[in-house]
């Protein structure tokens, strides 16, 4: 069985199994009700991994205040859904941009594939969302959590950094190479990526637990000078995709796939079966570059 671990005083993560990789579900502790931040990808994990780890625990999900989304993909809120229906007096807190997202995740999923539908698989069957009760900005506190925006990943992605412990759960903000499914760092929005992790830099972090297992250094970094580390590894390789899209076009290689599969095979990731979210993160980068953007 799935067990949250602990990361730092107050913070656990757990691993819930989701299609290609885990996806993070982060346990934050206070003097207030318990906080889940992210839900898992589906109702079948909410009560196949997540009930069962939080009642080892000695916590109910009706215990638990609030859950609490780093950004709407459906990896990380697909669960969310299934633990209003066990849980009913249990707040969902969303990035203000988010709202429209998370009222139907599903439309969003559908929309990221219809750039690249031919390289796309197909969305989930089943993807419900929730009206949000908490709508946060950027830094709102939610208990001991500061709300960070820290656009990139996609434009609404956030991290909650926990003050007692200097903890950034940081969701899929840092992507380093990207997990072993993607191929490659996934960036929707890489006009903004630089300047939030140059924010994240600014802040005393002692610590970093990630939505997923990222290449080169995994989903952890503990103490100060791992975190600085990852931190620093995640501006090398936004630089290097950054660069590598933009000599493909000096050269003339400006088709999505094409750069998708040599970005991919340059950082020495698995080429995946469907490639669409390498695409996204190249026709991001020359978007921004035709914008004037780095």
């Amino acid at each position: 069985m799935e067990r949250f671990t602990r990361i730092a005083d107050g913070v656990f993560l757990l691993k819930v199994p989701f299609t290609g990789v885990w996806t993070g579900v982060t346990l934050v502790l206070s003097d207030d009700p318990p906080v889940l931040v992210d839900s898992g990808g589906s109702a079948e994990t909410v009560d196949s991994t997540i009930v069962p780890a939080l009642a080892e625990l000695g916590i109910r999900l009706s215990d638990v205040g609030r859950v609490l989304a780093t950004h709407i993909h459906g990896d990380h809120v697909g669960g969310i859904a299934r633990m209003r229906e066990i849980a009913p007096s249990l707040e969902v807190g969303v990035f203000s941009e988010s709202a429209a997202r998370m009222r139907d995740p599903l439309a969003y999923s559908r929309e990221i594939r219809a750039k690249f539908p031919e390289h796309s698989p197909a969305p989930p069957p089943v993807l419900d969302g929730v009206v949000p009760d908490l709508l946060f900005d950027d830094g709102d506190m939610v208990g001991p959590l500061r709300v960070i925006h820290t656009p990139g990943h996609d434009t609404d992605a956030c991290c909650f950094f926990d003050v007692r412990s200097g903890t950034l759960i940081t969701g899929d903000s840092l992507q380093l190479n990207g997990t072993t499914s993607q191929g490659c760092a996934l960036l929707f929005d890489p006009a903004r990526y630089l300047d939030s992790l140059h924010r994240l830099l600014a802040l005393p972090v002692r610590n970093i637990v990630c939505g997923h297992p990222y290449l080169p250094w995994g989903e952890t970094a503990v103490g100060e000078e791992a975190a600085r580390r990852f931190l620093a590894s995640c501006i090398g390789c936004y630089e290097h995709d950054r660069g590598f899209v933009a000599g493909m076009a000096a050269a003339g290689v400006t088709d999505p796939h094409t750069v998708a599969r040599a970005l991919v095979g340059s950082v020495g990731g698995v080429e995946p079966e469907k490639l669409f979210l390498p695409m996204h993160t190249v026709a991001a980068y020359q978007e921004a570059s035709e914008g004037g953007h780095t």
